[in-house]
């Protein structure tokens, strides 16, 4: 279960994306985001994330 808080999914998009889409994206983010409830990952696809794209972006391999 991949559960994080609003701060810590922001650094991961800074990290990934950059200051400008954490800033933009932050107002949409709900405080706790769950990566496998199923809400939470529709909600981060409407945003234009996924967890491949974030992994890919980091630099990891899903």
């Amino acid at each position: 279960m991949a559960i994080y808080t609003k701060p810590e999914a922001l650094g991961i998009i800074r990290r990934a994306f950059g200051a400008d889409v954490a800033e933009a994206l932050a107002g949409g983010l709900p405080d706790r985001i769950d990566l496998d409830d199923p809400a939470d990952a529709a909600l981060l696809f409407r945003l234009g994330l996924s967890r491949d794209r974030l992994l890919n972006a980091l630099g990891a391999d899903s």
